[in-house]
């Protein structure tokens, strides 16, 4: 048996309803759903979202596990939500938010927009040559790809970590080139 996909999904508070091969989880922060794969059914058992499979194939072992931590990312989402957050340091770097966008100075020669889409919010933390960017949303896979995206606008780079990095990464600093004489 999958060891994550016998893993009771607690729900925390989020109504699941499931209709022929669609569950949909509804939170205090909106609804997600999801189309299930053949073979894959759900049952709720009390404040838990069990997934079960119809047999053993090596296909179905596989599907098991990935239905259940996409319906615990769901679950998630809709319940308390998804966050990332990036750290941009770098001299007379800046950004402000202008409409649904975030306007950045960040070494280039201009000025670079990169829109929010649909269903995230940004919430944008000043300081002096650092901002950070605190994405959140109900879907991981939007969030994770927004925060992926300005990311590789400018990564960080080892010598001075000037750039874009996530609050958790952790940097391999080198050091700085010595002359011989």
């Amino acid at each position: 048996m999958s060891r994550i996909g016998k893993l009771p999904i607690p729900l925390n508070g989020a109504k699941i309803s499931v209709s022929g091969g669609t569950v949909t989880a509804e939170g205090k922060r909106g609804k997600a759903s999801l189309e299930l794969p053949d073979g894959i059914t759900v049952e709720v058992a009390g404040e838990d979202l069990l997934v079960h499979r119809k047999d053993d194939t090596p296909d179905q072992r596989r599907l098991h596990g990935v239905t259940r931590a996409e319906l615990n990312n769901r679950v998630l989402g809709v319940t308390r939500g998804h966050t990332r957050e990036l750290v941009v340091q770098g001299k007379g770097y800046h950004a402000e938010m202008v409409g649904k966008a975030v306007e950045m100075q960040i070494g280039f020669s201009h000025k670079v927009v990169a829109s929010v889409p649909e269903g995230l919010e940004v919430d944008l933390k000043l300081g002096q040559n650092t901002f950070s960017l605190v994405i959140t949303g109900n879907d991981k896979h939007l969030v994770g790809g927004f925060a992926a995206a300005l990311y590789r606008l400018r990564p960080v780079e080892p010598y001075n970590l000037i750039g874009f990095r996530y609050s958790d990464q952790q940097i391999k600093r080198k050091a700085a080139k010595s002359a011989t004489s």
